[in-house]
C-alpha cells in the first residue's frame, strides 16, 4: 500500500465518521419551541415599561442558560451558532430578524400606540426562531456530512 492508498482510506473512514457523527448528534424535538419561546420572550420584553424590560430579559437569559445546562446534560455538547459554515449565515439571519421584531415590538408601544403590534412582533420571533432552530439543523448536519 503506498501513502497515498492509505491517505485515501483514512478520508474514507474520516467520511465515514462525520456522516454518523451528523445522525448521531440530533437536537431533541422541543430545541426549536424552546428557542422560538425565548426570542419571543425577549421581544415581547421590549413592549414592556423599563423596569419589566430588564426583569424579563434577565429571566430569559436565566432560562436559556438552564436550556444550555440541560442540553449539556442529556447530550453531552451544546454546539452554537457560530461556527464557519452554513450554520453562521441561519444564526445571524435570525439575529437579524429578530432585532426587527423587537425594533418593532418596542416602537409599536412607545412611538406608534399600536397596542396589537408587540403581539404580533411576539409571534413573528416565535415563527422566526422556530424556523430557524429547524434551519440551523439542517445546515449543521449538511456541514458535518460535507464531503472532504
Amino acid at each position: 500500500m503506498t501513502g497515498r492508498d492509505d491517505a485515501r482510506v483514512q478520508l474514507e473512514a474520516l467520511g465515514a465518521f462525520r456522516e454518523k457523527l451528523g445522525d448521531k448528534l440530533v437536537c431533541p424535538w422541543w430545541n426549536a419551541p424552546v428557542m422560538g419561546g425565548l426570542l419571543a420572550l425577549l421581544t415581547f420584553a421590549m413592549s414592556l415599561d423599563p423596569p419589566f424590560i430588564f426583569l424579563l430579559e434577565g429571566l430569559c437569559i436565566a432560562w436559556i442558560g438552564i436550556f444550555y445546562a440541560l442540553a449539556r446534560r442529556r447530550m453531552g455538547y451544546f454546539v452554537n451558532g457560530y461556527r464557519r459554515g452554513r450554520t453562521r449565515k441561519v444564526a445571524i439571519g435570525m439575529m437579524l430578524a429578530v432585532y426587527a421584531m423587537m425594533t418593532l415590538s418596542g416602537a409599536g408601544v412607545r412611538v406608534w400606540h399600536l397596542a396589537w403590534l408587540p403581539w404580533l412582533a411576539t409571534l413573528g420571533s416565535f415563527a422566526i426562531g422556530y424556523g430557524a432552530a429547524l434551519l440551523w439543523q439542517r445546515a449543521w448536519r449538511a456541514d458535518m456530512t460535507a464531503a472532504l
